[in-house]
């Protein structure tokens, strides 16, 4: 590893983490956190987030009379539609961290998301690829279907080793839901991993606004050593869940379970759209209030970026 960069990219990524999880409780979204892009000439915003009490516990009973969203100032009570997001199917990409600094750690992860992919967990409507990055270049390992035998295959015979491509791993996942995307898809990035990127040519902020680009929640998964300290992987971690709308998961935390609580939360949230309220170009800050239950917490993107609408040609 490039110890004096990476020392260089993870102090400068930390202070970014702190200004996201300090920036969570104002109206104004710093630039690292709007990724989400629409044309001035579209008319709806969509937004998809989680909904937790006073307690942590999620909130699957929610209506569209006990939120309000806050756009760039403007309060909108008012939406377009409001539904569960189990309506929506979920277009997934899970991300193993396949370097040599957590070789240790990656044949258990295999073989819990092999079992969960045999239990038939996912559901027929749910779609599944898999990246394993170790080396200089990401692997995609499957596209949208990985229960065949040729991605088996490929899972069996995966070894750790080498530099860890973090982030260009998570901006090609970002390609791959690009690609072919249905519409009404929920998408989401599974990331095993130690956070501690050191060959990318993608930075952190890259790799977060392509997953906000795309309305893509980061779970991270953290896969450090036990018996190595806690660094600042871990702030890398938070910064790409906090950012996206995510979760960040603790360090020895069951792969199984973890799978599951990351379909729950998917499944057990909201997707709602609205009018845009205004045409300017540029970013636009995100927060939802509650209305009824001031106690309510929610959890999702922080904004979103308006570009300038495509010119149309003279006659």
């Amino acid at each position: 590893m490039q110890l004096s960069r990476q020392s260089r990219i993870a102090s400068h990524l930390f202070s970014m983490f702190m200004a996201v999880a300090l920036s969570s409780v104002s109206l104004c979204a710093a630039s690292i956190e709007t990724g989400y892009t629409i044309r001035a000439s579209a008319s709806e915003v969509r937004l998809a987030f989680a909904a937790s009490d006073r307690q942590g516990h999620i909130v699957n009973t929610l209506r569209s009379s006990d939120i309000a969203v806050v756009d760039n100032g403007s309060i909108i009570r008012q939406f377009l539609s409001f539904r569960p997001a189990s309506e929506s199917p979920l277009d997934l990409v899970i991300l193993l961290d396949a370097s040599e600094s957590v070789a240790s750690q990656i044949p258990a992860e295999i073989a819990e998301i092999k079992r969960f992919f045999a239990d038939s967990a996912w559901g027929d409507r749910t779609k599944v690829s898999i990246i394993a990055f170790g080396g200089l270049t990401p692997q995609l390992l499957c596209a949208r279907d990985c229960n065949g035998k040729a991605a088996q295959l490929k899972l069996n015979t995966l070894r750790a080793d080498g530099d860890t491509p973090l982030y260009d791993a998570l901006f090609q996942a970002a390609e791959v839901l690009k690609e072919s995307r249905y519409p009404e898809s929920r998408p989401a990035m599974i990331l095993f991993s130690d956070g501690l990127d050191s060959v990318s040519m993608h930075s952190a902020l890259d790799a977060a606004q392509a997953a906000q680009n795309l309305q893509a929640a980061i779970y991270a998964v953290n896969s450090r050593s036990a018996q190595a300290a806690p660094g600042n992987g871990d702030a890398v971690l938070d910064y790409l869940a906090a950012s996206t709308g995510g979760l960040k998961f603790k360090l020895g935390q069951d792969v199984s379970a973890v799978l599951r609580m990351v379909l729950d939360d998917l499944q057990r949230g909201y997707v709602l759209t609205y009018m845009l309220p205004t045409q300017s170009v540029g970013q636009h800050s995100l927060q939802i209030l509650p209305r009824s239950d001031p106690k309510l917490k929610f959890r999702s993107r922080r904004g979103y970026s308006v570009e300038p609408a495509p010119k149309r040609n003279e006659p």
